[in-house]
């Protein structure tokens, strides 16, 4: 928003503020939920607005000759901090920020408690407000500043001397004067000791300085001096009820009997002038004595207030020797409890070492178990290998010695099928094969041969499979044969060829 626009508007400095910062909230995530005047501090010596939102606070800096008159100086969140330290007084507010880093001190005005009650509902900070006496509370009293304290304390004291002065009756007047009188005699003397040495005279008071000492028995000065003033008049100006009487009963008698002897009349005016004089001494003596009960009472509250103070500063040792031990049992369980930490600590580190130890230990029996696995796996494999290589050696010696075996049978079958070829050739020369009856050989003669023809078929009488010459099965066949000269032959008689 423009300065123009504010000017020709006539806006406060605060409605320009709110609706600056509305308008800067509207397309924001965080929900606005109040704005008020604040005092930043050093920060900025301008004009202030906070902007208290749901996550935290804005600070805008106001500045009416500015094109823009507010702007953004700061952001606080409310995540960003532990806890907060609340100062109520009657027209501000005074927050105190403590998180992980610097403190911040934030003047609120008028709206303090709204703002409070937002930080309890959107934040997890721990909220701490300050108890404040009423007193504090009261116009000139809320800045904790000497010389306002001094000069409202001086105002109020005439105010209500003011008030009480027509209210009291006549007759405590002279002894609040001279209880006026004394304190004053002993503010003053208080007021020179407290220059010197201000603890003697600042029982009471925390902060025991000469400035503290000039300023409340200045106070204390000037108050008794106004009082003693304001009830001189009861002295001065008022007579005992019975004096008056006497007075006025004497003056109807003499105005009534003008005419008496002289002798009456001064016999009157003796008696007139020693009541007078009686009255004054019992006056006196009073006075005197309420002097005396005054001087009596002042001794009695210095006494009180000296045994008060002894009371305080013992209870002060008390608490400092307490302080003192809370301090060491704190340091001590602090102590304990690093060593107990430290102790925990060597435990978990040795806990782990054994159980690395423990694992590199395992590791090295299971890379030994599987070492002694893979040795015996590679033995087994090698004795296999030998095994199988002996067996091969075997198999191939068994086979060259059955092929040997075969190969003599061969040569002596093929000795006697010559033979017997050739005396079949003798024998049969003029025969017919196709009308050739097989000759079958005995059954307990293996080794006997055909000698019918030249053909030289064998069948398995059985079976029903013939075999040719170099067949698999032709030199195995040697039971239950029967003899062929031809395929066609073997064929006719109802046998069938062997596969193999």
């Amino acid at each position: 928003m423009s300065k123009t626009r504010y000017k020709n508007q006539k806006e406060s400095n605060e409605a320009i503020a709110k609706a600056y910062i509305e308008n800067n909230y509207t397309n924001s995530q965080n929900k606005l939920l109040l704005v008020s005047k604040a005092n930043y501090g050093k920060r900025s010596s301008n004009v202030c607005y906070s902007a208290v939102d749901d996550k935290g606070m804005n600070f805008y800096e106001f500045n009416n000759n500015a094109e823009q008159n507010l702007m953004l100086i700061e952001r606080y969140e409310w995540a960003d901090f532990s806890s907060v330290t609340i100062d109520h007084s009657i027209a501000k507010s005074v927050f105190t920020f403590v998180g992980h880093g610097e403190n911040r001190d934030i003047t609120i005005e008028v709206k303090g408690k709204e703002v409070e009650q937002v930080i309890r509902n959107h934040s997890s900070m721990e909220v701490n407000v300050v108890k404040r006496p009423v007193w504090t509370k009261v116009l000139g009293y809320r800045s904790q500043t000497t010389w306002k304290m001094f000069m409202a304390s001086t105002v109020y004291t005439l105010i209500l001397l003011f008030i009480l002065h027509p209210l009291l009756p006549a007759a405590t007047h002279n002894f609040i004067m001279g209880l006026a009188l004394l304190i004053l005699f002993l503010s003053i003397i208080g007021l020179f000791v407290g220059l010197i040495k201000p603890k003697w005279v600042l029982p009471k008071f925390k902060i025991k300085t000469r400035k503290r000492v000039l300023f409340s028995y200045l106070y204390l000065i000037i108050s008794c001096f106004f009082i003693a003033v304001a009830f001189t008049d009861g002295e001065s100006t008022s007579t005992p009820a019975s004096t008056q009487v006497s007075s006025s009963q004497n003056s109807v008698t003499v105005s009534s009997k003008k005419d008496g002897a002289d002798s009456s009349k001064q016999k009157v005016e003796k008696n007139d002038s020693d009541k007078t004089a009686k009255e004054e001494k019992r006056q006196k003596a009073e006075e005197q004595a309420a002097k005396e009960e005054a001087k009596q009472k002042a001794e009695e509250q210095a006494a009180k207030e000296e045994v008060k103070q002894k009371a305080k500063e013992q209870a002060a040792k008390e608490e400092v020797k307490q302080k003192a031990k809370e301090q060491a049992a704190k340091e001590e369980a602090k102590q304990k409890a690093e060593e107990q930490a430290a102790k925990e600590e060597a435990e978990r580190k040795a806990k782990e070492q054994a159980a690395k130890e423990e694992a590199e230990r395992n590791a090295q029996e299971q890379a030994a178990k599987e070492e002694a696995e893979r040795n015996a796996q590679e033995q087994a494999a090698k004795e296999e290998a030998e095994r199988n290589a002996q067996e091969q050696a075997a198999k191939e010696e068994a086979e060259r010695n059955a092929q040997e075996q075969a190969a003599k049978e061969e040569a002596e079958r093929k000795a006697q099928q010559q033979a017997a070829s050739q005396q079949a050739t003798t024998s049969s020369s003029t025969s017919n094969s196709g009308n050739y009856k097989p000759f079958e050989n005995d059954p307990s003669d293996d080794q006997q041969s055909n000698m019918s023809c030249s053909g030289q078929i064998k069948g398995n009488k059985n079976s029903k499979i013939y075999h040719v010459p170099g067949g698999a099965y032709y030199d195995r066949t040697q039971d239950n044969i029967v003899w062929f000269c031809s395929e066609a032959d073997a064929q006719a008689a109802g046998y069938r060829e062997s596969q193999r």
